[in-house]
């Protein structure tokens, strides 16, 4: 029974804050980031002059464009999406910053730092799945792809998937000819994150009802 109420726009705030915190502890943590974090990733390791932040926001610019050629329309909405990429590079960039003066040099606290990397992500995704506020274009892209050519979600999701996983692992043996940002962890974030977020999003949902806040705000998506 739902016993507490929740704003929408409160989830949106707390995906913003969760995830790209989940990202630089993982960065931090070095064994490995998901297939859709891992390309911006080595890039910006390769390219000096461009944060981990900035370099995220420039793809995801990129992909809205690319959303805009495939479902073959512009709306004002869709700039939201790219806003809240410009956010939430920013927030990582802090993150990133934060993060560099911590000492994980032993194992065992590289795999905590990991595993509460992979748990507060999943959470984050949860949190922005709560909210009618747009997310980062990677799943902005996703979303709106689907609802406009109604393809089936699962299937374009996992191709989706494997496309990044193949740019992240033509990336990094073309620019550093090792595999950087790609290791175990990734196939263990592809084989749990989706679980994961399933069971925090039906809890959440099992114990919270959500509300609008900013009803007007609301309207406008």
């Amino acid at each position: 029974m739902k016993t507490h109420k929740f704003p929408r726009e409160l989830s949106y705030v707390l995906g913003m804050i969760f995830l790209p915190f989940a990202i630089a502890i993982m960065t931090k943590a070095n064994l490995g980031l998901s297939m859709i974090a891992a390309p911006t990733y080595i890039i910006s390791e390769k390219v000096s002059f461009l944060s981990y932040g900035q370099t995220e926001y420039i793809a995801q610019g990129i992909m809205l464009i690319l959303m805009c050629i495939v479902v073959k329309k512009f709306k004002w909405t869709y700039l939201t999406a790219f806003i809240t990429s410009v956010i939430y590079g920013t927030i990582l960039d802090f993150f990133i910053w934060v993060v560099s003066f911590w000492s994980v040099e032993a194992k065992w606290l590289r795999v905590v730092l990991f595993v509460l990397g992979m748990l507060l992500t999943s959470l984050g995704v949860a949190m922005f799945m709560n909210t009618y506020l747009a997310p980062c274009m990677w799943d902005y892209f996703v979303r709106t792809v689907v609802e406009e050519k109604k393809l089936d979600l699962r299937k374009f999701k996992l191709s989706y998937d494997f496309v990044f996983l193949i740019i992240s692992v033509a990336l990094t043996l073309t620019l550093f000819h090792k595999f950087i940002g790609i290791t175990w962890g990734t196939l263990v974030i592809a084989v749990c994150n989706g679980n994961i977020i399933a069971f925090i999003n039906k809890w959440f949902n099992k114990h919270f009802e959500l509300y609008n806040a900013l009803p007007r705000l609301a309207k406008l998506y």
